[in-house]
Order: C-alpha cells, then structure tokens, then sequence
C-alpha cells in the first residue's frame, strides 16, 4: 500500500499542502536535529480513552525500535556519524513507517478513515496503531474494562481499540471515536513545547464552553480516573466535537482532517439522538405532572360537590317526608329539577375526569416506551453489559 506523508513541523508544507517526508539517508551530510524531532518528540506513550479511565500499557520501544537501534550502532562503524544521527534521532519515525507498512486495514476501519474525511497526515497516524474494531469482549480485554467503567474506545500507545457500535441510529459514532483516538495518537508524537502551547489554546477554548455543565463533569472524571491526562482529552475532544475554534487551532487541526467541520457534524448528529430522547422525557413528564395535578384537582371539587349533593338530596327527601312541600307542588318540581341537573353535571365531571385518567396511563405507558428506549441506546454503547459478553 502507499504511505501517506508523516508530519514533519506544525509550520512546513508540501505539496498539495501536505507536509513533505523526510528522505531515507544517503550519502553526504545529515541533519543533525530533523525538523520532525523539533516537532514530534520521542515516543511518550500515555493510554488514554474516549471516555476515561486508563488502561495498562506496554513501556519502552518496540521490536522495530530496538532493531533500528541495533542497525544504527552497527552502521556506526562503517558510515558517517551524522547518519547514525539521523537513525537515533528518528526512531520513532522509522518505527511508525515500518508500523502502516505492516497494516492492511479492513474493509471497515477504511470506512471509518474517509467518513470521519482524515488526510493523509491523519490517515497516517490512525494506522500507526494498527486500530481494530472490537466486540465488547475483545475490547473489553484489550482496554481493562471494569464493569463500572462506560468506554468507547480506548488508545495504549501502541494501538487504537474501538467497540463496535452498531445501533443505526448512533450512526458517526464509531468515526468520531476513531477521530478522538487518532488525535491521542498525534498528541503523543508532538515535542513537549508544542504540547505546552497547546495546552493553552485547549484551554481558553473549554473556558469559551464552560456553560456546558456535561462536558465539565466528563473532564472531572477524566482528572479523578486519569490523573495527568486533562490537555490531550481536551485535544481530542475539541478537534472532534467543538464547531467554532481559535483560527490557530483551526490551523492546527488541518494537520489531520481535510474537513474538520465533517466529524464534529457526525458527533452533533448522534448526539441529538440523545438530546431529542431527554427532551421527549421531559415535555412527556412535565405533561404526567401537569395532568396529574389537574385529575387530583377535579377530583378533590368533585368529592366536594358530591357529599354536597348527597347532603341536599337528604335535605330534600326530610321536607318531603316531613310535608314541607304540601300545596306547593310547583316548589317541590323546581328543587326537585335543580337535584337531578346538579347530578347530571356531577355525572359529566366524573366521565371527564375518568377520560384524563385514561390519558393519564397513555402518558406514562409511553414515558415507560421512550425509558426502554433510552436504556437500549445506552446497552448498545456499554461493552459491560453486553449479554454473554465483557469481563
């Protein structure tokens, strides 16, 4: 397969606007500080997720590093110094070509790289990790899920894990998990200078969303969960999710996505999947409470005016009995026919209010529909408690 270019500065650019690959040394003189150690340090593998907590990591080099060492000392005895230079200091370079040179990606994860619309950079880095799409047991294993944990993906500096998600209506979610741990994977090869510099515009641009009181608490939990990891889960969550940026983090982000604005629309159209879901909750248990409180009312006055009726209606019957109504027959007609037509009304209340508690038990068999819903959207994002499957 072809090799996308890898990054080599913040700044540079070849052609079509893609930053140019460092050549492989050949004779004659070396760089001695490559524009791509400036920028992207040592490996500094940190295991970070989307959402929290940290899953265990494997330390150090990796096979191919450690060779790629080995082959620089022994070169060291036959060719220039500057060119064993130039191995050392772009290990971690070497390793990750070796790395997307030994990755075929499925016929799905490819899916994954054009709908969430990653360049070559992106492309790149995403396959540096070799990413994989999961069932929940495998991702539950590969991430050390623990069964209080709620996670989609997870990346542990060697490879990106997703679960696979596979509710049509959460469709994107599996591209902007993808996103989120591709930037983990870039955030871990920039020097520690860039990472400083973008801290601080990661920050002021949580500060300009600090009205959202979720994304407040998912950042919580990330510092309880995840100590030391605050600046690259904000990298990854405002590159994925975030519309309006700071024009130099926007410049930024262009370093991974032909279109960002592609996955953050993917991310705003699932989660309205969840946002409509709550908001049907709400108005259909503002409508429970409202009728509620509207059966208790009638049903209070109706009481009321019942035991009233019943009592005149006694009344009635005791001055008939005791000959109230003798020679005045037109009396007894007219009280008589005020009973019966407040009886009647009574009678019309209570079918009324019958009828509201009818429409009463409609609204909260379809408060109970939207819960089993919710509770199903949630089951198909939660690899723990998948039936049959997780830890």
């Amino acid at each position: 397969m072809s090799l996308p270019p890898y990054p080599t500065g913040p700044e540079q650019g070849g052609s079509h606007g893609r930053p140019p690959v460092p050549p492989m040394p050949t004779q004659g003189p070396m760089p001695t500080q490559p524009a791509y150690q400036q920028q992207f340090g040592g490996p500094q593998p940190q295991p970070t997720f989307s959402p929290p907590p940290k899953p265990a990591r494997t330390q150090g080099m990796t096979w191919w590093q450690y060779l790629m060492v080995g082959v620089a000392a022994l070169l060291a005895i036959a060719l220039p110094a500057s060119i064993v230079i130039y191995y050392t200091a772009n290990a971690r370079l070497i390793a990750d070509r070796q790395s997307v040179a030994d990755y075929t990606p499925s016929d799905n994860i490819s899916s994954l790289v054009e709908r969430a619309d990653l360049n070559d950079v992106g492309t790149f880095i995403f396959y540096t990790s070799h990413p994989e799409l999961n069932t929940a047991n495998e991702f539950n294993t590969a991430c050390g899920i623990r069964p209080e944990q709620f996670l989609l993906g997870c990346y542990t500096g060697e490879t990106i894990h997703l679960y696979d998600v596979t509710e049509e209506r959460l469709d994107g979610l599996r591209e902007v998990t993808a996103a989120h741990e591709m930037l983990h994977a870039a955030f871990d090869r920039l020097d520690k200078k860039s990472q400083d510099h973008l801290g601080e515009l990661l920050e002021k641009a949580y500060e300009e969303h600090g009205d959202d009181p979720e994304l407040a608490d998912r950042m919580d939990a990330y510092a309880a969960s995840q100590p030391g990891t605050r600046i690259t889960e904000l990298h990854s969550i405002v590159g994925t999710e975030f519309a309006d940026l700071d024009p130099e983090l926007e410049a930024y982000y262009k370093r991974y996505f032909n279109d960002r604005s592609i996955v953050v629309g993917l991310h705003a159209s699932y989660m309205k999947v969840f946002t409509d879901l709550e908001q049907q909750t709400t108005d259909l248990s503002n409508q429970i409470l409202a009728l509620a409180d509207e059966i208790e009312s009638d049903t209070n006055t109706f009481n009321a005016d019942q035991n009233q009726l019943n009592a005149d209606i006694d009344a009635f019957i005791a001055k008939n009995q005791a000959y109230g109504y003798s020679g005045d027959p037109a009396g007894f007609d007219a009280d008589k026919a005020a009973l019966i037509a407040r009886d009647s009304e009574l009678d019309a209340r209570r079918t009324a209010i019958n009828d509201k508690t009818t429409r009463l038990g409609d609204l909260q068999q379809q408060l109970r529909d939207l819960d089993a819903d919710a509770q199903a959207l949630n089951r198909s994002i939660d690899s723990t408690i998948v039936p049959g499957e997780g830890i």
